[in-house]
């Protein structure tokens, strides 16, 4: 029935159909689906052996590696819940988590010892460490349980126990560019959807299929493990990102399919090594999790060829709110078609979208309005915050937080964050629209526009900016610029230049912060 719409059963099935084909490759490092097998019982077996159980939560804070997926899958195999912590954070992210999690093991690679060691103290609730040999061979001081000797310690036999689809599957911490991280609740069941979407969206997958995840597996690049895996193709992981390396893997091992993020993808296109290398094994380069230029990305469809798709998500609606597909990625044509290269694409085959005004009532094509998504794959909730979670799950609904509108075509516009819309008089003003203007300037390197307070008109636009290193750039310039570019009402009225914006450890801009020195003593909501 339904209530075995879990991780584990799509992961025993592929075990029994593909034993002998390779599951996963790292460095030098290669494992058929049965040995994997065989290590990912052993350290279930051996986690329980621990006192660790269904509904436990256990940190993960490692790179990535072959070790991160046989967690992955031991955890979801006997319900215990993962909660992956991105190795890009700091100490006291790690420790704000593992807390707020109430986790009561924390696996880590040794090149974390440090920190770990370092936030030790403060962990409260965690009882149990057990630590990853990455060959550095560092010393022991935490007295953690090695990670190899309890998989040679306990049997390959299956591990006991049940799991159902509402079991909580993983904690996810949101990047939170406001406020502290709330943990997203994934259940089993929202796993194995997200894995289904992915295949419908972005497959199919077939045994033949290899595919390279060059982003970290902690963060939503994770979720692309299952849908190769399940339908026996190979994940290849990376030690190294350089793009050398990159493309040299993806000549030797015949990659199929690249996972990364824009700047990645900058990268590889810069590369003065991107011709020297045979790439004909590529269909698909799966991008998303930042906006992306226009420009760039006519250059990537020049140079690889349709084989681009872009996805919209975020951790409350995993990886599936809209695709872009191949076929959409039209570099020439009707000026409509081109237009769409700035769209995030088309809702999701198996998930519904909606674009609402303040009332949750649906909006026109062309019309501005909240971006609101339902699906199997959707959070059960924010962690022990229930306020929060009556505010983003209404209905079945989650609230986005994303503006945007629909075409006459079904493509999904995404205009910004709704927290970022500055009012000024009685006009809505998308500081992201202003912001694409103004880093096409030939010295500015970048740009934050916010909402600072205005006498007259509630809000003014103002422009941070940081220029390219050697030149200066003056407000006037800026200003003027803009004039010419865009409706007079949208240009800042004010610009400040900084050496750097403020950016959280994902690197997104905190217009938070940007915003709050501007807002002291006046009333408009720090959001």
């Amino acid at each position: 029935g339904l209530s075995k719409m879990n991780v584990r059963h799509s992961i025993d099935r592929a075990i029994r159909e593909y034993p002998d084909r390779t599951a996963l490759v790292f460095g030098d490092r290669r494992l058929s689906f049965s040995e994997l097998s065989d290590r990912v019982n052993r350290l279930a077996n051996g986690l329980m052996r621990l006192g660790i159980s269904k509904g436990d939560r256990v940190g993960m804070l490692l790179r990535n590696c072959c070790e991160f997926i046989e967690i992955d899958f031991a955890l979801s195999k006997t319900g215990i819940v993962r909660v992956p912590l991105n190795a890009r954070l700091t100490g006291s992210d790690h420790e704000y988590m593992l807390n707020d999690s109430g986790a009561n093991t924390l696996i880590f690679g040794e090149e974390f010892t440090e920190t770990v060691q370092e936030i030790k103290p403060r962990v409260r609730t965690v009882e149990t460490f057990v630590r990853v040999s990455q060959g550095l061979s560092m010393e022991n001081v935490l007295n953690a349980i090695d990670y190899e000797g309890l998989i040679e310690k306990n049997p390959s036999e299956e591990p006991g126990g049940e799991v159902e689809e509402q079991d909580l599957h993983t904690l996810f911490y949101t990047s939170g560019t406001t406020g502290k991280p709330k943990g997203v609740m994934l259940t089993q069941k929202s796993w194995a959807n997200v894995t289904i979407n992915l295949i419908l969206d972005y497959g199919p997958f077939t045994e033949e299929d290899v595919l390279l995840n060059t982003q970290p597996l902690s963060h939503g690049a994770g979720f692309f493990v299952l849908p190769c895996f399940v339908n026996g193709g190979t994940n290849v992981l990376l030690p190294d990102l350089k793009p050398s390396a990159v493309f040299e893997t993806i000549e030797r091992e015949k990659v199929t399919v690249l996972k990364l993020v824009p700047t990645m993808l900058y990268q590889l296109m810069e590369s003065p090594e991107k011709d020297r290398y045979d790439l004909s094994s590529l269909h698909s380069i799966i991008y998303g999790g930042s906006p992306i230029a226009v420009p760039r990305l006519i250059e990537a469809v020049q140079f690889f060829g349709k084989k681009l798709v872009q996805l919209y998500g975020q951790a409350e609606a995993p990886m599936c709110i809209s695709t872009f597909s191949r076929r959409d990625h039209i570099i020439e044509g009707s000026e409509e078609v081109v237009e769409r290269l700035k769209s995030a694409g088309k809702p999701c085959i198996n998930v519904e979208v909606r674009i609402v005004d303040d009332h949750g009532k649906d909006v026109q094509p062309g019309e501005v309005g909240e971006v609101i998504v339902r699906g199997y794959h959707i959070m059960k909730g924010y962690w022990n915050r229930p306020e929060e979670t009556a505010q983003t799950l209404k209905d079945g609904w989650v609230y986005t937080g994303d503006l945007g509108y629909f075409d006459s075509h079904d493509y999904i516009f995404l205009v910004d964050r709704k927290k970022d819309m500055i009012i000024s008089g009685a006009f809505n003003i998308y500081p992201k629209e202003i912001e694409e203007v103004i880093v096409t300037h030939p010295r500015v390197k970048e740009v934050a526009v916010v909402g600072v307070p205005d006498e007259k008109w509630g809000e003014a636009v103002k422009a941070v900016v940081v220029p390219k290193p050697g030149v200066e750039v003056t407000e006037q310039e800026i200003i003027d610029y803009c004039r010419e570019r865009i409706a007079s009402f949208k240009k800042p009225k004010t610009v400040d230049v900084v050496p750097e914006l403020p950016r959280n450890p994902y690197g997104k801009v905190l217009k938070a912060a940007l915003r709050e020195k501007y807002w002291k003593g006046f009333d408009r909501r720090i959001h």
